[in-house]
C-alpha cells in the first residue's frame, strides 16, 4: 500500500549549518508523517507504522554512506577510463596523456581506504545499489564540466582546498542536480525529499573537515547510540500520540473556541496532540523547545495561519498545566 505523507519540496542547492546527519527535528517530521498516515489509514495496524517509522529513521544513515559511495565511484571511474584508453590499438594524444589527478585527490583517498567507512559500506550492502552504467554516466558528465578541466589543469597537487572544491562541485552540481540520480534515490529512499537536506549538509562536513584523516560522523558521539536514542524518542511519541487521542482532545478541544474540530486541518490537531504529548510525557524536553518545534514545523508543513493558530493552542495548554501543577518537567526540562 502506498502512503502519502505531507512534505515540501528542498532546493537541491542546501545552506551549509553543518550538524549530524538527523536531528530531534527531523524525527519529530517522520512521526508526524506517520501518525498521519496511520489516522488517514482505517485497516492497518499502528504496529506497522512503528515499523515504517523506525525504518525511515535509520535509512538517514544508508542515504548518507550512499552518497559518499557515489562520490567515491565516480572518481574512480578515472581509472577505469585510463585503462580503457591505455588499451586501445590507435591512440591519439588524449588517450597518451590522460591525466588522472582525481585518483590522488585526498578525500578519494580517504574514502577509498578509511577502514570505518568501508566497514559501513560493508555491513550495508551499499554497493549494491549502484550499477557500473549508471556511474559512467555521471562520470561523463563530470569530466565534461570547465570546473573539473580547471581542476586538472590548476598546476598544484595534494592541495586540500582544491581536491574539497572539485569533491563539492562533483556532489552539488553534478549529482545533485542530475535529475537521472534524483530519479534513482528517490526509488531506492523514499524519504529523500525529507532527510536531503541533512543528509547533505552531514556530506559536506565530511568532505570540509577531513584533513589528516576521514572525519565520519559514525565516529561523532558514537552515532549507534544517537540513533538508537532517535529511533526510541520517535516510537515513543508515535505511541503516545496515537494511544492518548482521547484524553488529548479533551484537554485541546475548550480551546478550539469556534473553531468545529472536523473543519480544522487534521495536521494542526496531530502537531498539537505531539507538543501535548511532549509536554506531558517528555519531562527532559524544555517547554519552549517543543513549542518552537512544532512552529517551525507547522510554517513548513501546513497552511499559513497554522503556526499562529498552533502558537495560541498551545500557549493556552501550557498556562493550564502550568497553572494546574500538571505539567510534567524535569532537569533540562524546567528550562
Amino acid at each position: 500500500m502506498l502512503y502519502v505523507f505531507p512534505t515540501f519540496k528542498l532546493s537541491l542547492w542546501p545552506k551549509v549549518h553543518y550538524h549530524i546527519m538527523i536531528t530531534r527535528r527531523s524525527v519529530r517530521i517522520k512521526t508526524m508523517q506517520y501518525v498521519y498516515a496511520y489516522e488517514s489509514t482505517a485497516s492497518a495496524a499502528s504496529s506497522q507504522f512503528e515499523q515504517y517509522l523506525e525504518k525511515s529513521i535509520l535509512s538517514v544513515k544508508d542515504q548518507y554512506l550512499y552518497l559518499l559511495l557515489c562520490i567515491r565511484e565516480v572518481s574512480n571511474f578515472v581509472e577505469v577510463d585510463a585503462k580503457i584508453k591505455a588499451g586501445k590499438f590507435i591512440k591519439q594524444d588524449s588517450d597518451k596523456n590522460f591525466n588522472t589527478k582525481l585518483l590522488s585527490n585526498v578525500i578519494i583517498q580517504y574514502l577509498n581506504n578509511d577502514k570505518a567507512f568501508l566497514a559501513e559500506i560493508s555491513q550495508a550492502k551499499t554497493a549494491q545499489l549502484l550499477d557500473e552504467d549508471t556511474i559512467r554516466q555521471w562520470y561523463k558528465i563530470f569530466i565534461a564540466t570547465p570546473e573539473y578541466k580547471a581542476y586538472l589543469e590548476n598546476g598544484t597537487e595534494f592541495n586540500v582546498d582544491a581536491d574539497r572544491a572539485i569533491v563539492k562541485f562533483l556532489l552539488d552540481a553534478v549529482l545533485l542536480e542530475d535529475e537521472n540520480f534524483n530519479t534513482i534515490i528517490e526509488e531506492l529512499f523514499t524519504n529523500w525529499a525529507d532527510d536531503a537536506e541533512y543528509v547533505v549538509d552531514a556530506v559536506h562536513e565530511v568532505i570540509q573537515k577531513s584533513k589528516n584523516e576521514l572525519k565520519l560522523h559514525l565516529e561523532k558521539g558514537n552515532l549507534k547510540e544517537k540513533f538508537r536514542e532517535l529511533k526510541q524518542f520517535g516510537i515513543d511519541l508515535f505511541r503516545i500520540t496515537i494511544q492518548n487521542k482521547k484524553d488529548h482532545q479533551v484537554i485541546i478541544k475548550p480551546k478550539l473556541k469556534n473553531w468545529e474540530s472536523d473543519r480544522l486541518a487534521m495536521l494542526d490537531v496531530i502537531l498539537i496532540r505531539m507538543a501535548l504529548a511532549e509536554f506531558l510525557d517528555f519531562p527532559s524536553i524544555p517547554v519552549k523547545v517543543t513549542i518552537n518545534e512544532y512552529l517551525d514545523i507547522a510554517k513548513e508543513y501546513s497552511t499559513p495561519k497554522s503556526k499562529d493558530f498552533i502558537n495560541g493552542i498551545l500557549d493556552s495548554i501550557m498556562k493550564d498545566l502550568k497553572s494546574n501543577n500538571t505539567l510534567n518537567k524535569t532537569g533540562r526540562g524546567l528550562l
